[in-house]
């Protein structure tokens, strides 16, 4: 059982308010500076109010706007609503039995009862038109508690009340029905315009329709009602040409989109705090484990997995995250993409340059305790390049976590990042220990693993780049040289440059594929 209630008026207002005159309006200003957080449960839905108020669109559709509120916060609220129609806006909500004071703030009613319309009409009019049906309601009886309990599993009552009001096809209007439909509606009216330019005249009534609106003096406006396949025409035509009437343009979009995630991020204490107090710890492991353990050259093999540890924490730390995190955003992006706040491509831009400046300063800090625990060589040009490829292979790994949040839920999304990953960590770990007997195909094959670029282009950073030979206190050291783990490894002729350049081309590839899925969410 449902009632889906309604307010109207019929001035219009073209005029889109300021912030300011929105807070004003939803007496929100004297709590402008407090956290959302820290909001009451009414101060919660006006603020909710507040935001689709910002384009000051003609028609609102609220689910439940005064669930979990007392009675007086519930009272404000609809109050409110109906101060907001009465300016020349449409506020159509759902609502489970309100009581009588409630009930009687709106101006029309539509009642659903297992999956039937069962009343649709003036508010004031249900009473009446339950008494024709044989259902009186009592004295003294809140009319929305009534036709709940008079339909509250009683099929007879429900489809003796459908019936009636043909399954709300007809609106009940001081004791008698009237057609919704067009033709009637033109008849009535006289207007000739509504048959000349019928598919303006059904986007014009749909509305009108759909919420079955009257004015508060009670009379009739005839609304009238369109075919479904008419509306999903001119709903799509309208979709495909929203990225063309923005009030700003794509820079200055993009500017206050990067301001609000850079601010949302430096409110994130506890998160920035785990995520320091995880790389320092996985620093410190690390460092602990390879030691200053950079220059024993009878270490080849333990050189390589601290090659393999940097790039696998990098890999994994910031693949998972997305997964985890971007779907709650794309839900978030939806709705203030459907109002028309801002387009896709300032999203996804500001939403991909905000993220870059926390993984710089957190991988910047791993990155420093685990190369100089290690006892590399401090040389700028090899520390610097140490970092700039795991920085290069966090980006690869975003762009795969995002393109998996873009498309899949937070639960599907955690069986497909470790489905998309394993692949690559298989090919990244394959074949060091007899390199030179992989084939050609094989070879080609381990390209497309980011983690093996990965792990490739730290490998050359750590023993190329012209190093010193290695400390050995053997009698015999076979991999003194540097030179001789990169032949080895079969990665002599390799260039780290090139390793680049193929992470760069997967980066580009996932952040595309994270924008097509983006661009298919918000199309659908």
């Amino acid at each position: 059982m449902g009632l889906l209630c309604a307010t109207s008026n019929r001035m219009p207002q073209g005029f889109v308010p300021k912030v300011q005159e929105v807070l004003n309006g939803l007496c929100l200003f004297e709590s402008k500076t407090t956290r959302t957080e820290m909001l009451s449960g009414g101060q919660k839905k006006r603020l909710s109010i507040a935001l689709e108020l910002i384009n000051n669109p003609p028609v609102f559709f609220l689910d439940e706007p005064t669930s979990g509120l007392d009675n007086v916060s519930a009272k404000q609220v609809l109050l409110l609503l109906r101060t907001l129609a009465r300016q020349g806006r449409t506020i159509v909500c759902t609502i489970h039995q309100p009581s009588a004071s409630l009930f009687q703030l709106f101006d029309h009613v539509y009642v659903v009862s297992q999956g039937l319309c069962v009343y649709q009409g003036a508010t004031e009019q249900l009473v009446p038109f339950l008494s024709s049906a044989g259902l009186t309601c009592p004295t003294n009886h809140n009319p929305a508690d009534f036709v709940i309990e008079v339909t509250d599993g009683e099929d007879d009552n429900i489809a003796r009340l459908s019936q009636a009001i043909c399954n709300g096809k007809m609106s009940w209007i001081q004791t008698h029905t009237i057609p919704l439909t067009i033709q009637e509606d033109a008849k009535k009216s006289g207007d000739t315009t509504k048959q000349t330019d019928r598919h303006s005249c059904q986007f014009q009534t749909k509305n009108v329709a759909t919420t079955g609106l009257h004015d508060s003096s009670g009379s009739n406006r005839h609304p009238s009602i369109s075919s479904n396949m008419d509306w999903a025409v001119m709903y799509k035509h309208i979709s495909e040409t929203d990225d063309l009437d923005y009030p700003t343009s794509t820079w200055c979009q993009f500017w206050a989109l990067f301001r609000r995630m850079m601010l949302q991020t430096s409110r994130s204490r506890l998160a920035l705090q785990l995520q320091m107090f995880h790389h320092v710890l996985c620093a410190l492991m690390i460092g602990v484990v390879v030691y200053q353990n950079a220059s024993d050259g009878s270490e080849m093999f333990k050189h390589v997995k601290f090659c393999m540890s940097v790039i696998l924490f990098h890999s994994y730390t910031w693949c998972m995250a997305p997964v985890l995190l971007f779907p709650n955003e794309v839900k978030l992006m939806k709705k203030e993409y459907f109002n028309r706040w801002y387009g896709l491509n300032s999203f996804y831009m500001a939403m991909t340059l905000s993220k870059i400046p926390v993984q710089i300063i957190l991988s910047m800090i791993f990155l420093t305790l685990v190369y100089f625990l290690n006892g590399l060589p401090a040389e700028c040009h090899r520390f610097f390049l140490f970092c700039f490829i795991a920085i290069i292979v966090c980006l690869v790994a975003e762009g795969i976590g995002l393109a998996i949040g873009s498309v899949f839920s937070v639960t599907n999304g955690c069986a497909v990042g470790p489905m998309v990953v394993a692949p690559s960590l298989g090919l990244a770990v394959y074949g060091f220990d007899f390199a030179e007997q992989i084939s050609w195909t094989m070879n080609a094959l381990m390209k497309t693993s980011f983690m093996r670029c990965g792990i490739v282009a730290l490998v050359l950073t750590v023993f190329g780049l012209d190093r010193a030979d290695l400390d050995c206190n053997e009698l015999y050291c076979h991999f003194k040289k540097p030179i001789v783990t990169l032949r080895m490894l079969d990665i002599d002729n390799s260039s780290v440059w090139t390793e680049i350049l193929t992470l760069f081309g997967l980066m580009v590839m996932f952040r595309f594929l994270c924008y097509i899925g983006l661009r298919r969410r918000v199309a659908t």
